[in-house]
């Protein structure tokens, strides 16, 4: 499994103008694929037992100007279109979404907005004041062992 997971991570090395940047992008997708808790960087140097004293440096990483975000977001979308057979339904490519609500106290942290509260719960206020984080996902596998047989998915 690491062999094929660096195979795939070598196809971004042309995304970063310096070494040591893709190094440390190498060590942080790594971070987030073994860490068990969510605390930020410091859980990566925890879990991949990075010394303590490279901390600073990793968190240089995500403000470098050796690399571009969407540089590697569209790198990452080729790797996938050459790699994983896309699941469509009546030709149009299937997504999956979803999102949460995180409620917060202050009112003026960044990023924390007004947000309505969908539930049937009168009790509860119809709007909260917090984060919405939300994912989009790009559904990829084979359709005969994902779709046919979904009791959610009718046959073409």
């Amino acid at each position: 499994m690491i062999s094929h997971i660096s195979r795939i991570l070598a196809n971004f090395r042309p995304c970063f103008s310096r070494k040591a940047a893709f190094n440390w992008f190498v060590v942080v997708v790594f971070g987030f694929i073994v860490r068990l808790d969510h605390c930020g960087v410091s859980s990566f140097v925890r879990w991949l037992g990075i010394r303590p004293e490279l901390y600073t440096a990793l968190v240089s990483h995500f403000r470098a100007k050796s690399w571009r975000l969407p540089v590697i977001m569209h790198r990452w979308w080729q790797i996938v279109l050459e790699h994983c057979p896309l699941t469509r339904i009546d030709g149009r490519l299937m997504i999956a979404a979803d999102g949460i609500k995180i409620s917060k106290e202050a009112e003026k942290m960044p990023g924390v907005k007004r947000l309505h509260q969908e539930s049937d719960n009168s009790g509860k206020a119809p709007y909260i004041y917090g984060h919405h984080w939300g994912v989009i996902g790009i559904l990829s596998g084979w359709v005969k062992k994902t779709v046919l047989h979904s009791p959610f998915c009718r046959a073409p």
